[in-house]
């Protein structure tokens, strides 16, 4: 697995992950990685709105051919 650092974080959001840590039991390292996971988890559920994989491609393939559509003159 590929190492990872971050710097400059700020004093309150690594007090956070700490208390996180203390709190769970948690080494340093589960706790980054399972807020990571958690994080992403919410992140990429929010940028697909609750979509499955097929759902998402039938969506973009719908609007793909919506927007070749010669431009209508209205109703």
């Amino acid at each position: 697995m590929a190492d990872l650092v971050l710097r400059d974080i700020d004093p309150i959001l690594a007090d956070r992950i700490r208390r996180v840590s203390v709190a769970r039991g948690w080494t340093q390292q589960e706790t980054l990685t399972r807020l990571l996971e958690q994080g992403l988890f919410a992140s990429e559920h929010e940028v697909r709105s609750g979509f499955e994989n097929p759902e998402v491609t039938a969506l973009s393939d719908a609007i793909a051919a919506l927007k070749m559509l010669p431009a209508g003159k209205g109703f």
